[in-house]
């Protein structure tokens, strides 16, 4: 006698949601291990305001002070950058741009200790140029380097991810 297929059918289908061990939400992160972080000056306000809102989306709160904050993102450097990718064979006018970024920064923690020497790292996206919108090209590029500035902090976030800030808390 065959099972009743609408309970066989359950438990393939527990079984095999059973192997993805490593199956989580879209949009769920590990939780960065420090409360507060304090961002230094940082030139580029599309890129202070991207990873402001990266880190108070994973429960880390932004600090005011140096003295006050569980860990210190220091940005060196940071750069946009823009260059022609493509031009119109027949009119010499431009049709493709890349807009790049490229960030220098470094973690330390709360007694002003070296956690991540500087890196530097850098992101580029390309898009294509049209002379007869050029609105909604120019609001293609704004969009492009907020973009450029939302991978920045994501990935100044996953850094953060990697510290084990209660290690440091001991060892004071």
């Amino acid at each position: 006698m065959i099972a009743n297929p609408k309970v066989v059918v359950a438990v393939l289908l527990v079984l095999s949601l059973s192997a993805c061990g490593g199956w989580s939400l879209r949009g769920t992160r590990d939780a960065v291990s420090v409360d507060s972080v304090f961002i230094s000056q940082t030139r580029a306000e599309t890129l202070r305001r991207a990873l402001t809102t990266e880190l108070a989306n994973s429960g880390v709160r932004i600090s005011r002070s140096r003295a006050d904050a569980g860990a210190v993102v220091e940005i060196s450097g940071e750069s946009f950058d823009r260059r022609v990718l493509s031009v119109d064979s027949d009119t010499g006018k431009v049709r493709e741009i890349e807009l790049g970024l490229e960030v220098e920064f470094s973690i330390r923690g709360r007694d002003g200790k070296l956690l991540v020497p500087p890196e530097r790292v850098s992101w580029a996206q390309d898009y294509v140029f049209d002379e007869s919108s050029l609105l909604g090209t120019n609001e293609r590029a704004s969009l492009v380097e907020r973009e450029l500035a939302e991978d920045a902090a994501q990935s100044i976030r996953l850094r953060l991810e990697t510290i084990d800030f209660s290690a440091q808390t001991k060892a004071r």
